[in-house]
């Protein structure tokens, strides 16, 4: 018959053993979950990294709606204006010196 002390002896050893198998089997779920953590990372880092250019397309999209049903101007229109109305002002300022030239041309004329 055991003593009590072998016993306790062989209930610590047997609990040993499990603890340490328990120990090696979590060190092992825990670097796979790290392995799937990292992955899963690099995957969430991708979709981040898309989203700027993603607002920056839908901001696109919602300001050429607004200024279609508002009806404004963009900077580039107005500058487009802006040259097309310099060139008429000087169109203008020509037929206006012609106009000019030919009534002191008569004038002098007569």
């Amino acid at each position: 018959m055991a003593t009590v002390s072998q016993q306790l002896k062989g209930t610590f050893s047997s609990a040993k053993k499990q603890f340490e198998g328990f120990e090696k089997k979590a060190a092992k779920q825990v670097a796979l979950f790290e392995k799937k953590a990292k992955a899963s990372i690099g995957d969430v880092k991708e979709r981040v990294d898309e989203v700027p250019t993603q607002l920056r397309g839908a901001w696109d999209q919602v300001i050429g709606r607004v200024r279609g049903a508002l009806d404004f101007a963009s900077n580039d229109d107005l500058k487009k204006l802006a040259k097309k109305v310099d060139e008429l002002a000087k169109s203008v300022d020509k037929l206006v010196r012609g106009e000019k030239i030919k009534s002191a041309a008569k004038s002098k004329s007569s």
